[in-house]
């Protein structure tokens, strides 16, 4: 007689070994898990959660799928061969034709790249096909860091990318340098082998490090995220003798902002959006207040133009979120 009982997989990884296996770092993980349902370990004696072989797979589909842009909300609940369909839909559609190379649309930022090597891979056409669609603007290329910090002439760069085989105490502060000498607004650093106090260093002051050898993939991912500085922000707080600004942005927008998922953790253009929406309520309700209360008219007076100018400040961060996220606030789009 056929045993009907499916066999239980195995639970034999900790949460550390899923993240090293997959690549997803172990906060991320503890957050698909929680607050996402993603996966649904089982537990020692020792009260470790353990996870199997499918939630192995499945953290590895989650990786890739949200790296292409899906919600993980929208995806954490399916199930592994649902997942595989759709990492093979976006496959499919990968291997499209490509646009034409005086169509393609550059990366945002201006790059600077140290080491002629990486920036040869840079613009190979085996790197373009892990990273279709895009071409980085790249301004300068110095051979090593000697001749970066030696270089005549200076200006800013958006992201300066730093290729090294040893990375020592003295190679790290010659980096930081680099980086203000040509004020880079970020800093990406390959290496090789590397000192934990150089590595160390590097990541306090800002710099996103990695260590070679990359795959095109996992390269193409590396630019993919790094996204030029966000810029100075284009508002001040009102004076008391000037008005506050009106609205810059329709309930229409707001809401359809709060509306887009999230991706993997940032849910910042959501609660910024719903933000700004509860102080215009407020700053319409303190004015109605006004209305009705003439003898508190000082008071309401008071909270409309605080709402007014807590909402216009919001505004101003909502815009810069967009510009980060590539987030549309046209009325329509």
């Amino acid at each position: 007689m056929t045993n009907t009982f499916a066999t239980p997989r195995p639970a034999l990884y900790r949460i550390g070994a899923v993240s090293k296996l997959s690549g997803v770092p172990v906060p991320t993980l503890r957050v698909w898990q929680t607050r996402y349902n993603a996966f649904a370990p089982a537990t020692s004696q020792g009260q470790h959660r353990l996870y199997d072989d499918e939630d192995l797979r499945k953290a590895a589909l989650l990786k890739s799928l949200t790296g292409q842009g899906h919600g993980i909300r929208l995806i954490a609940g399916l199930s592994t061969p649902q997942l595989q369909q759709l990492l093979q839909t976006g496959a499919d559609l990968a291997r499209a034709p490509a646009p034409t190379p005086g169509a393609a649309t550059p990366h945002p930022g201006k790059w600077a790249l140290i080491g002629r090597q990486m920036a040869e891979r840079l613009q190979s056409e085996r790197f373009r096909s892990a990273h279709p669609g895009q071409r980085l603007h790249i301004q300068a290329v110095w051979a090593d860091l000697h001749e970066a910090l030696n270089h005549a002439e200076t200006s800013s760069t958006d992201v300066l990318m730093v290729s090294v085989n040893n990375l020592n105490e003295d190679s790290a502060q010659q980096i930081l340098d680099a980086s203000s000498r040509h004020s880079a607004g970020q800093t990406v650093v390959l290496y090789g082998f590397g000192q934990m106090k150089a590595i160390e260093n590097l990541s306090r002051a800002g710099c996103w490090v990695h260590r070679e050898p990359l795959s095109d993939a996992a390269l193409a991912d590396i630019v993919r995220n790094t996204r030029p500085p966000l810029t100075d922000a284009p508002w001040q707080l009102p004076q008391l003798d000037e008005p506050v600004p009106p609205r810059r942005f329709s309930d229409a927008v707001l809401q359809r902002v709060a509306n887009i998922p999230s991706q993997v953790l940032c849910e910042c253009p959501r609660h910024v959006a719903e933000l700004i929406g509860q102080l215009a309520r407020f700053e319409d309700y303190s004015l109605d207040c006004l209305q009705q209360s003439p003898k508190d008219s000082e008071l309401h007076t008071q909270l409309n133009r605080m709402a007014g100018t807590a909402r216009a400040l919001f505004e101003a961060a909502l815009q810069m979120v967009a510009e980060h996220e590539g987030i549309s606030l046209q009325e329509r789009v």
